[in-house]
């Protein structure tokens, strides 16, 4: 009888190339998930509508009722112990639907070779050691950059990255480490290794 794959959190700094990583996870068979994914789901919902503008105020809806995402992130990026308060609201629920997610993935008779949770706060939200393993996706910083400008996010990018843990302490506290600067099939590359080397059966 197979056991049940190993659960990989992966996290890494802004431009990074987490969501590429995490694409050529589920090409390969793997179940994903992604925490900004879940957080934009639940940004969506009646219960969160509810309890954003009960805690900010009516005016972080925009005309159609929906939460005006882009003032939220203004209004928490200004403000502290704003910021806390969203976090300390959002984490919980993030963390629910990440059980959920692996109940629905552990239920199927077909197991997948690995399930890749990715988390841009992996260690700042606290529950690494929910992990079999934490896989940190890194890039040299001239090529976070030029991702980063091509979306057009490079405002307050120091700002974002001073709150977050520095590539170094990643790395420390991390099992393993893949590059994503270089070529696209060397990407690949590490990430077949990767599967090659954790996935159970």
């Amino acid at each position: 009888m197979s056991r049940r794959p190993l659960l990989i959190g992966m996290t890494g700094a802004i431009g990074a190339g987490k969501s590429t990583v995490l694409a050529a996870f589920a090409a390969r068979g793997c179940a994903v998930l992604s925490a900004d994914t879940v957080v934009h789901q639940l940004y969506s919902t009646a219960a969160m509508r509810d309890a954003m503008a009960a805690h900010f105020g009516r005016s972080v809806l925009d005309s159609s009722g929906a939460i005006d995402r882009a003032l939220v992130a203004q209004m928490v990026f200004d403000d502290p112990s704003e910021r806390d308060w969203l976090e300390r609201f959002v984490h919980p629920l993030v963390a629910a639907a990440l059980e959920q997610w692996l109940e629905h993935v552990r239920a199927q008779t077909a197991q997948p070779p690995l399930m890749v949770y990715e988390a841009p706060l992996l260690f700042e939200a606290g529950g690494a050691d929910r992990f079999d393993r934490i896989l940190v996706v890194t890039a040299k910083m001239s090529t976070r950059q030029r991702r980063i400008a091509a979306r057009g996010a490079l405002t307050g990018l120091a700002e974002r990255e001073a709150r977050q843990w520095s590539d170094a302490a990643r790395i420390a506290a991390a099992d393993d480490v893949i590059a994503n600067d270089g070529k696209l099939s060397d990407l690949h590359d590490q990430i077949d290794e990767y599967i090659a080397r954790y996935a159970v059966s």
